[in-house]
């Protein structure tokens, strides 16, 4: 059968709906419906250490990566490979700094650290590392809207241990969107898509840095 111009115009109608239901779903559908996974991806900005990075919400430098000592409880010695950052919130709220995500376990309800996506090599300790905010000597969990502030990430090493060389992290971006279709708020989300009906949530990797690791002393 001989198909025509008026035949190929019959058909647009049943494009039509789908549009508009991935404008309304968002993500969703096209999770659902495959998505662009055909498409190949595009690979992430690569920044140098000290450069800003505009991650929606926050406005974000990587200084240094150090393998430092630091003095314990009770006058023990302990090891750290510490990550050292300046951190602004450009909210209108105070942030919770939170902490950073386990491999393959991300919602996009996340906290600052939660854009610190994944690590390479991935640093493994028994309790995960720890992330605080130093502000005059002071340590907290909070990021006040304008101002910037100190953000250390701290992996603990086994004092025999060797620090790499290097570590590369993915950081993610934040958008103002909405929270759903019941619900009209707005609100800051972790940039990403649902990648099948179970919810999994797999966020987009907006920039990639590597960092050289130093000695340092306390």
């Amino acid at each position: 059968m001989t198909s025509s111009p008026n035949g190929a115009r019959r058909r647009r109608p049943v494009i039509v709906p789908v549009a508009l239901a991935l404008a309304v779903v968002g993500v969703g559908v096209t999770a659902a419906f495959g998505g662009f996974k055909d498409a190949p991806d595009k690979p992430p900005a690569t920044v140098s250490p000290g450069d800003m990075i505009d991650q929606g919400l926050f406005h974000t430098q990587f200084i240094k990566a150090i393998d430092i000592t630091e003095k314990g409880d009770f006058g023990t010695d302990k090891r750290y490979l510490e990550l050292v950052l300046k951190v602004t919130n450009m909210g209108d709220r105070t942030a919770s700094v939170g902490v950073m995500p386990e491999a393959g376990r991300y919602s996009p309800f996340g906290s600052f650290a939660g854009s610190l996506l994944r690590t390479r090599p991935e640093i493994k300790t028994e309790y995960g590392p720890e992330v605080s905010v130093l502000s005059l000597g002071v340590e907290s969990h909070q990021l006040h809207p304008g101002i910037t502030t100190t953000v250390v990430v701290k992996y603990e090493l086994e004092p025999t241990a060797t620090a790499p060389p290097e570590i590369s992290l993915d950081v993610g971006s934040f958008a103002y969107e909405q929270l759903g279709l019941l619900n009209q708020g707005y609100d800051w989300m972790l940039a990403g898509a649902y990648t099948d009906e179970k919810g999994t949530f797999e966020p987009e990797v907006a920039t990639r840095i590597t960092l050289p690791v130093r000695k340092e002393t306390s």
